[in-house]
Formats: C-alpha cells, structure tokens, sequence
C-alpha cells in the first residue's frame, strides 16, 4: 500500500471493493501541535484538490500511527479537525496501528468512540464489508 511519508507526499491505493483509499504513514514518534497542523495543511489541500477536480466522492482518509508514542491535546484536536473535514465531504478518516500509549489517551479521553480504529492498514484492506466502518 502506498503511504505518505513524514506527510509530505501523497500517493492512492485501493481498499474496500476497488474503492480508493488514501493513506498516510506518521513517521515521527511525537503527534502534537505542529504533526497535528501539518496533517490538517495537507488533509485540507487534498480535499480541495479532489473537490476541484470535481471527483464525485473524497476517498477514505486512513492515518497509520505505527510510529506514534505521543500525541498530546493539541494534536488530538488536529485529528478531530480532520476528521470533520472529511466528513464534511461524506467520506470518512480511519485510524490504524496504534501504540498503546497513543490507544489509552482516545480511550481515556472518549476519543476512541469518534474514530473507526484498525489494528494495522491489511486489516482494513481485508475488510469485506462496508457496512463494518461506523459513518458519522
């Protein structure tokens, strides 16, 4: 699967039934404000892009966090603002691989309840049934 680099590269691949996926690989170990602005820059440009080429439907948004150890409230509220963005286009953001350190903080936070989480980007791909990711 194609990813982005330290966010600054974009690439597509396939996922759910030959639908396109777009995913992004966090390569830094820390996500706060400015990881957390960066995503949103190039999440907010993307969208923008696809709505300007008049593409009927914005593709998935899936964020692998493999690398992430911290994220911190700032880059918490990030990821939340990009999550509406991408539901302000009636697509939708997955969260993918996280530590344990990252997965306690959406859990005691409630956060865990907004985001569909996946315990690795194959496991998403695998997915058979559409009707398994939570629409918001």
């Amino acid at each position: 699967m194609d990813t982005i680099t330290k966010v600054n590269q974009l690439s597509f691949s396939q996922g759910l039934n030959s639908e396109p996926t777009f995913t992004i690989k966090l390569t830094n170990s820390k996500f706060d404000s400015l990881a957390g602005s960066e995503l949103f820059s190039k999440v907010e440009s993307w969208v923008s892009a696809n709505v300007m080429m008049n593409n009927k439907e914005v593709p998935v948004l899936i964020v692998d966090m493999e690398n992430v150890e911290f994220i911190d409230s700032l880059g918490l509220q990030k990821l939340l603002a990009s999550l509406r963005l991408m539901q302000s286009q009636n697509s939708n953001l997955l969260l993918c691989s996280q530590q344990p350190s990252v997965r306690i903080v959406f859990e005691i936070t409630r956060i865990d309840q907004l985001f569909a989480v996946f315990p690795s980007v194959d496991k998403f791909v695998n997915q058979s049934e559409v009707s398994t990711l939570p629409s918001k």
